[in-house]
């Protein structure tokens, strides 16, 4: 049995790693390495990027993830420098199309694309008591800019108790340390935050309409819907894409006047499935080209 190493550097959540291990286990062994280990004994090494200056063995198949682009400041500077140093793998993965065309890789290296997916237990948890107005899921740094939201919100509804799960960060903190209504849970396991989303009444979604975030898929929006959570949010190119494809409750943060009424989200169970990280995985056709 060929191995297969995954090779990460565990800056950021990547819930795709145990999908990825759960799905390739049948056949390959299967191990999740950082970029110090010895690498050079394994068949496959599945970088995710990242910068890496790895010399791979002559009977080594490389391949190199994106699974998102730079995020800012400088962000297509720094995907500029990714194009010219990182080496010339046997594979890329991207999220979609859009990620390829802007990281302009000119040359014949092949291309498969693997868009986010959930896991099984994000579920909708009838009858379950309602905690909190307001719940983000996700990354909280300056990049992101969640601060425009939640002082919209805070407008809109000076009292609405909100949840902001995920890696807390220092501004964020001395910005809303007087607001008793919002509560930092800091970061929790994966399996967990199904169980924080079903005591919400909303699932906040908020992306800020710039580069890279505008076109990548937004995970939290698939875990919000998928828990049964109309969302409040804003607009930008993949959530217009996104809502034309799906008919939900969503509710434009730049647009609301008073607080909505909460309503049920249900999506039909063959979408569930067409988003689980398995069929993910599948979609993209790996077995096609891995040795």
């Amino acid at each position: 049995m060929k191995s297969l190493c995954f090779v990460h550097q565990s800056k950021a959540q990547l819930p795709e790693l145990q999908a990825y291990a759960e799905y390739f286990r049948h056949k390959y062994q299967v191990v999740i390495n950082t970029p110090d280990a010895n690498l050079q004994g394994y068949d496959i090494v599945w970088f995710f990027m990242g910068y890496f200056h790895y010399k791979p063995q002559p009977h080594q198949f490389i391949v190199h993830e994106y699974a998102s682009l730079s995020t800012p400041p400088f962000a297509r500077f720094k995907d500029q420098l990714k194009q010219m140093l990182n080496i010339r793998p046997h594979l890329r993965v991207f999220q979609n199309p859009r990620q390829s065309d802007l990281l302009q890789f000119n040359d014949d290296v092949p291309v498969r694309y693997r868009d986010m997916g959930l896991s099984g237990h994000f579920t909708t948890q009838l009858y379950t008591d309602k905690k909190c107005d307001l719940i983000y899921v996700g990354s909280m740094n300056k990049s992101r800019q969640l601060e425009r939201a939640i002082d919209t919100v805070l407008k809109l509804r000076p009292h609405a108790s909100m949840w902001l799960v995920g890696q807390p960060v220092a501004y964020l903190q001395r910005r809303y340390q007087h607001h008793a209504n919002i509560r930092f849970i800091g970061a929790v396991p994966n399996s967990q935050i199904p169980q924080l989303l079903n005591q919400a009444r909303f699932g906040l979604n908020y992306v800020p309409d710039v580069y890279p975030y505008n076109f990548q898929t937004s995970t939290k929006m698939l875990e919000y819907v998928a828990c049964g959570l109309p969302v409040i949010g804003n607009r930008t190119a993949w959530v217009n894409s996104f809502l034309t494809n799906h008919k939900l409750q969503y509710h434009d943060i730049n647009q609301l006047k008073i607080w909505p009424t909460p309503g049920a989200v249900t999506v039909a169970s063959e979408v569930l499935q067409s988003w689980s990280w398995q069929q993910r995985i599948a979609d993209a056709g790996f077995e096609t080209i891995l040795p």
